[in-house]
């Protein structure tokens, strides 16, 4: 199997949390972390210091890339941030780190009832769960106490899915939990002790999972723990929603209406968590000759039909909506189904089209065959290029040209297309750099403007790198990070630069793309370049060899079957390169541990000379020189990897 060009990831925080006003030291994981210069947080009140790798007297010190010391200022409010790594590579995707008002403490072994740990009332302890093994934790209530504990996993990137379960001062089982809700898999349990005395707590995975990509956050608190939604579907509530319950048995909502008057009719229950499947119907109601009432079905909806964002962004939600146009004034009918056996309740919202809409900004890579869907992050190769895809939710029909527009974008980066059309629900940006381009790191902000209002497009992240769809869990959730990174660490090891970035052309001619190829790594084998996003059913390819330095894609614009255009149509798209190309990892690194080495080796020669003893701590100095370049020489060992390259947006103007 082949792999892809690395990428860094932060996998791991631990401690994933501290204590408004307090100080804590931090331990970072995960892949091309080695040479991590900085941590970046979403909120100003947090920084990070690094931790120092103490001089000894044959090494002097220096940063040690994954230890750090976390600082939360006093005011910072309590909540759930983000931090990104800074890494020769680039920015890491984001991951969660909690800001609290309560005492925290890391755990300890506790895996029996014997080495229960104490959890003091309204305190926090951050641990995580070991294979095959329970944490076991004791509290001591008053009688009449109330208690509510909350296992945070989910809300913090965590794969645990944990089980909560709550023990008698006699050993009996008194609470259990596993899901908070139908949308979050944390477990959290409410307890009034009925007497004085020392309870048990324990937590593990529901499958007996664990490992460090299993952290949790256990909160012992006297006032209830507040919810965190950090799904992207998330939606307020309106004036005009009427609250119903939806079964399997329909229910019936009338409401008049005006030609000429479209309304806008949604249901809103899946996402609001419920366990729901709904079916809306619009019936007109007439009244024949002997005053009975008829009624005839016009409109119907299942889903609702939102962007296709694929397994990587998952848009999709069970609730219904329909963009009602009546066909006349008078009465109509709403019939609503639940299509799951279980009643839920949901929310019934009527009234005009308006003219909202959300964006959602996600960074887009090729997904692989092999299933697997890696935690993603934007990072352009020195001269390369990137991918952001931006969805739109067109909220109660809403129409218009929405304009785009990025913050913080750095310089000497451009970006394409700038505008999604009415009719369109999404679009790909491509971020387009130089050989030249300094290298920079950014969070960016992506915006949407249309006639009514600006739009600031909401991130989204995957909480853990998932090797196989079919068989691992996979989460998306809501970010506050777009980290966007330009790195002249490596070089992009392709570059397709067409000849032009615009074409015009009527139906019977044929489109020619002329491009050039810039290598700047050993490609293997051919390499294949296809039109992505064309308006081709299926999109035309070429192979080149591998030392071709430039290519031309032609194509007969005939409409048919396979290629629907028309006059007065502009269709964008752009040139993708896949190939496979010999890839060494981080020689620059493999070259500092080899000179480390040498610089022992020379030391131990120089001490031989003098005939002075070898001291121990030498010994040690050098094997751990010498076991660390074997890993660096490992790790940099050539390797075949699959990689996609893309041109800059193109435009093809169909002319009458």
């Amino acid at each position: 199997m082949l792999a892809q060009l690395p990428n860094p990831d932060l996998k791991t925080v631990f401690p994933q949390g501290l204590q408004a006003g307090t100080s804590t030291e931090i331990t970072i994981g995960g892949s091309e972390l080695e040479e991590t210069t900085a941590l970046h947080f979403s909120h100003p009140g947090l920084t990070a210091e690094a931790i120092q790798h103490s001089a000894t007297d044959y090494s002097p010190a220096r940063p040690n890339p994954l230890r750090y010391r976390i600082t939360a200022t006093p005011e910072t409010p309590a909540g759930i941030y983000e931090v990104c790594a800074q890494t020769r590579l680039g920015l890491t995707a984001p991951r969660a780190f909690v800001v609290s008002h309560l005492p925290e403490k890391n755990h300890g072994t506790n895996h029996s009832p014997e080495t229960a740990e104490t959890l003091p009332l309204d305190s926090i302890v951050n641990g995580h769960a070991d294979n095959t093994a329970i944490d076991h934790y004791k509290i001591t209530l008053a009688q009449g106490q109330t208690v509510h504990l909350r296992c945070q996993a989910q809300v913090i990137d965590s794969r645990l899915d944990p089980t909560l379960v709550l023990l008698s001062p006699d050993g009996h089982e008194l609470a259990r939990d596993n899901d908070h809700s139908t949308h979050n898999r944390d477990a959290s349990i409410t307890f009034k002790a009925p007497t004085a005395g020392t309870y048990l707590i324990k937590i593990h995975d529901v499958t007996f999972s664990g490992g460090v990509e299993h952290p949790y956050r256990l909160i012992a608190a006297t006032t209830a723990v507040p919810d965190i939604d950090t799904s992207f579907l998330r939606t307020k509530d309106h004036p005009t929603d009427t609250t119903v319950t939806l079964s399997k048995s329909p229910s019936y909502h009338s409401f008049s209406a005006k030609k000429d008057h479209p309304l806008w009719i949604e249901l809103l229950s899946a996402r609001l968590h419920q366990p729901s499947d709904s079916l809306l119907i619009v019936e007109q109601v007439t009244t024949d000759q002997n005053g009975n009432s008829q009624y005839k079905e016009i409109a119907s909806n299942d889903d609702f039909i939102l962007p296709n964002g694929g397994r990587h962004c998952p848009l999709r939600t069970s609730d219904s909506a329909i963009k009602f146009n009546p066909p006349a004034d008078g009465q109509y009918r709403l019939t609503l189904l639940n299509q799951f056996s279980k009643p839920a309740s949901a929310k019934l919202r009527i009234r005009p089209p308006a003219s909202g809409y959300k964006l959602i900004a996600t960074p887009w890579h090729l997904h692989q065959k092999e299933k697997s869907l890696p935690r993603q992050t934007t990072i352009i190769r020195q001269g390369g290029t990137a991918r952001i895809r931006i969805f739109v939710i067109r909220d109660s029909g809403f129409d218009e040209t929405i304009n785009l527009s990025i913050d913080d974008l750095p310089p000497g980066l451009d970006f394409h297309p700038k505008s999604i059309p009415p009719d369109k629900t999404s679009a790909t940006l491509i971020l387009t750099s130089q050989p030249s381009t300094a290298p920079a790191h950014s969070f960016l902000t992506i915006k949407g403007t249309t006639n009514e209002k600006i739009i600031t497009a909401q991130p989204v992240t995957s909480s853990w790198h998932v090797g196989n769809w079919d068989a691992e869990r996979h989460l998306t959730r809501i970010a506050q990070l777009l980290p966007l990174s330009i790195t002249h660490a490596e070089k992009a090891p392709l570059v397709l630069s067409p000849a032009s970035n615009s074409f015009a052309h009527k139906i019977g001619e044929t489109l020619e793309i002329p491009f050039k190829i810039t290598k700047n790594a050993e490609i293997k084998g051919e390499i294949t370049v296809t039109l992505v996003n064309s308006p081709h059913s299926k999109p035309p390819q070429i192979k080149i060899k591998p030392d071709a330095t430039e290519g031309k894609i032609t194509i007969p614009l005939n409409s048919s079957n396979e290629l629907k255009i028309a006059p007065n149509q502009a269709h964008q798209f752009t040139l993708q390169a896949n190939f496979t190309l010999k890839h060494q990892n981080n020689l620059p690194a493999l070259e500092s541990a080899k000179a480390d080495l040498k610089r022992l080796e020379d030391l131990e020669k120089s001490l031989k000379a003098e005939s002075k003893p070898i001291p121990p701590a030498f010994n040690t100095a050098k094997k751990k020189a010498a076991d660390f370049l074997r890993r660096k020489s490992e790790r940099s060992k050539p390797r075949d990897l699959t990689h996609s390259a893309y041109s800059s947006l193109l435009t093809l103007t169909i002319t009458p």
